[in-house]
């Protein structure tokens, strides 16, 4: 670590955690948007319990949510930003950070879609705790989201991507380089472990509590 990190430091960490705060703006707009269309889409997709006495246009429809899951779930991410951000114009055109929230967004309905068709179909069978289990499931598509949301600095998002390459380039050694990249990695891996020291700990709760229940 030379003097020149140590200069650099005081500039780019303020920086880096205004552009990080993009990231999580990002990921909010997009499970915004998702959300509701993962909800939708999950519950058309659920059969039902009767299919024979459900009504033509109730199976139509869990057909036709099934094919946009499934679009969606295979739509990549980058390729949709880009596809959004050029192929849009006039009216319909979107800033690069919408571009990059619309993305994600598809990602995220496909995965809630999907997260709560099972369960729905799991609460069917009598399992319990499915509800906070799906919101666990959403917490862990909005963190997937934040990191995901980095390559917005492809299009010109100044996120934490595109600071943190930035300040790279500004540094003279391949070491103050190395020790730069491996603090925003630490910041990452933290903000990581602690969603999922979380995540964990709330599911420990609810098996433990759902064991309970079912011992009575």
């Amino acid at each position: 670590m030379t003097q020149a990190l140590l200069q650099a430091l005081p500039v780019f960490v303020p920086d880096f955690g205004r552009a990080l705060l993009v990231n999580l703006a990002i990921a909010a707009q997009a499970l915004a948007i998702g959300l509701p269309a993962g909800l939708l889409l999950g519950l058309l997709c659920c059969p039902v319990a009767d299919p024979g006495a459900a009504p033509a246009w109730r199976r139509l429809a869990g057909h036709a949510a099934a094919g946009v899951v499934g679009l969606l779930r295979a739509a990549p991410a980058f390729v949709v930003m880009y596809v959004l951000l050029h192929a849009l114009s006039g009216a319909w055109a979107v800033s690069a950070q919408s571009a990059v929230a619309l993305a994600l967004a598809a990602y995220a309905a496909a995965y809630l879609a999907d997260h709560l068709l099972a369960t729905l179909v799991d609460r069917r069978a009598g399992a319990h705790g499915g509800a906070l289990l799906f919101v666990l499931g959403v917490v862990r598509v909005y963190f997937v989201m934040v990191l995901s949301s980095g390559f917005g600095a492809a299009i010109g998002v100044t996120e934490a991507t595109a600071v943190t390459l930035r300040a790279l380039e500004r540094l003279p050694t391949f070491g103050d380089r190395l020790w730069l990249l491996a603090g925003v990695v630490l910041v990452f891996i933290a903000l990581r472990q602690t969603v999922q020291a979380a995540i964990h700990g709330v599911r420990w709760l609810v098996e433990r509590r759902t064991g309970r229940l079912a011992a009575r």
